[in-house]
């Protein structure tokens, strides 16, 4: 099973999860790095002391179907 992860890189190289997370053995990861603040603007030079997504879209998208629907009127109004 893929899972998404929040983290930050140090200069050392070394990942800091933003949240704790549980593993048995060895596992293949994926990093992908991203631009030096996040969306709020808030610099993520030292890891999060307590930020969690859980809840943060709760109620934003009910389902799937609505991002999909959501999704078609806004390539359709970039097409205009």
């Amino acid at each position: 099973m893929m899972q998404t992860l929040e983290a930050t890189l140090d200069e050392s190289g070394h990942i800091h999860f933003v949240e704790p997370i549980k593993i048995s053995g060895m596992r293949r990861v994926l990093v992908t790095l991203l631009d030096a603040s996040n969306e709020s603007g808030v610099s993520v030079s030292s890891p999060p002391k307590s930020i969690t997504a859980r809840g943060t879209m709760k109620g934003m998208l009910s389902s799937v179907d609505e991002f999909i629907a959501n999704k078609g009127a806004e390539i359709a109004l970039e097409e205009k």
